[in-house]
């Protein structure tokens, strides 16, 4: 009775055949994460409106050890241009509570810029940060590639106002259209 409930209850929400259909836009366009579900392929889309030199690749605390590590992301990230396109199988991705999503698996190598990508990971994350000027909430949206058999992470953390999620894919175009951001 209980599964049944659960189903029951998932299928009167609508979330269960909507697949993910989010995304995250900064106020002064920077770096937009978009995540959206048509038929039975999740479309991935990070687009860096200020070009490439401005794209996030480091999503940690920096020591001077870490800069050769910071070069070689920045060298090997910047030739995939501004526009970041994956596909992913529907159902190597869950949305999860609030903008919470999960892919995961290793997709075929894709050439970008000169080198051969793979998508095997993206994730969002949610947090609260408490200080003596307020609270404030954060969405982080992380793609993991593979970029000629190295891996790196491509991290942006966005105020929570920021992010919205949609019914249907068409509808989260139609938002995103709304912000100047179509997509194809």
């Amino acid at each position: 009775m209980k599964k049944f409930l659960t189903i029951a209850s998932l299928l009167v929400s609508g979330n269960v055949f909507a697949g993910i259909n989010m995304a995250c836009v900064t106020e002064i366009p920077t770096t937009s994460f978009v995540a959206m579900t048509e038929g039975d392929e999740t479309i991935i889309r990070l687009i860096h409106h200020n070009g490439p030199k401005y794209m996030p690749i480091w999503g940690n605390i920096i020591t001077p050890n870490d800069l050769p590590n910071i070069q070689e992301a920045a060298n090997a990230l910047y030739d995939l241009g501004s526009v970041l396109d994956f596909k992913m199988p529907a159902k190597a991705c869950e949305q999860l509570d609030g903008m919470l999503i999960n892919c995961f698996g290793t997709q075929p190598a894709v050439e970008m810029g000169g080198h051969q990508v793979s998508l095997w990971a993206v994730h969002t994350s949610e947090s609260v940060e408490k200080s003596f000027a307020g609270e404030y909430a954060y969405v982080k949206s992380s793609l993991a590639l593979d970029v000629d058999g190295k891996t790196f992470h491509v991290p942006m953390k966005y105020s929570d106002y920021e992010c919205f999620k949609a019914n249907s894919a068409s509808e989260l175009r139609a938002r995103l259209k709304s912000k100047n951001l179509f997509l194809k």
